[in-house]
């Protein structure tokens, strides 16, 4: 299953064979765009997992630093609650604030008990993924 979000924000794409979510959000991000996200989790992507773990590998190559941190908390706290596990993160080597972005991710997984891996590279992200039986 492909989704894409109706303001060009996101991009989901379901692997149900390894239960595994591809995430790329794009650009700048409001509150809106995040609730538009999480209803898709809530509404889409969740219920195909029958209460199985799930793992997300997200691609933030071309996502912007957003004030979102705790509209991304809320989204985790859920995913958390609806067997999120694992989270691969891949960031843009080249972005000045990769170090601002990867502490926001941080920050919204805190005192969560899932893994948490970042990489500049989807292959590597996907080698951990297999690693961690995703």
């Amino acid at each position: 299953m492909e989704i894409k979000d109706l303001h060009g924000k996101y991009f989901l794409k379901v692997d149900l064979e390894r239960n595994l979510v591809y995430e790329k959000p794009i650009g700048y991000w409001t509150s809106e765009d995040v609730k538009r996200l999480h209803n898709d989790y809530v509404e889409k992507i969740v219920p195909l997992f029958n209460g199985e773990e799930w793992a997300k590998l997200c691609d933030l190559s071309a996502y912007k630093v957003s004030m979102i941190t705790e509209d991304i908390q809320d989204h985790v706290e859920w995913g958390w609650k609806n067997a999120f596990t694992t989270a691969a993160t891949v960031l843009d080597k080249y972005d000045n604030y990769r170090s601002v972005i990867e502490l926001q991710m941080k920050i919204a997984a805190k005192d969560k008990s899932f893994k948490q891996e970042f990489f500049y590279k989807i292959e590597n992200a996907e080698k951990w993924l297999k690693t961690q039986g995703f």
